[in-house]
């Protein structure tokens, strides 16, 4: 369950954060599904850690200021790690997936 987080910045930042992560994952230009946008986030929000982590990255990174920025990539760093695992711990196995990718 999700703590109550009324920092709609945050929130928005853990959301974008994820999605980048996705897209990074998976290669693909879109987000994971609903589901799994909402574990990660609350997942994020959840810590203290983490909620610094994304607030210093969004900062850094301008998201939420509507300027148009080129694509970057995430910094490798304990809180990519950690959101990371659990990202691939929660994504389903892909549909077309062949023997031996999906689910780590």
């Amino acid at each position: 369950m999700a703590l109550p987080i009324e920092d709609t910045r945050l929130r928005q930042a853990a959301l974008a954060y994820v999605i980048a992560l996705y897209e990074e994952l998976t290669g693909e230009n879109g987000a994971p599904t609903l589901g799994t946008q909402n574990q990660a986030v609350d997942f994020i929000l959840s810590d203290s850690d983490l909620r610094r982590g994304v607030a210093r990255w969004a900062a850094e990174a301008g998201i939420g200021d509507g300027a148009m920025a080129p694509p970057w990539r995430l910094p490798q760093d304990g809180l990519h790690d950690r959101v990371r695992a659990y990202l691939e711990e929660i994504m389903g196995r892909p549909v077309f997936a062949t023997s031996g990718e999906g689910r780590r």
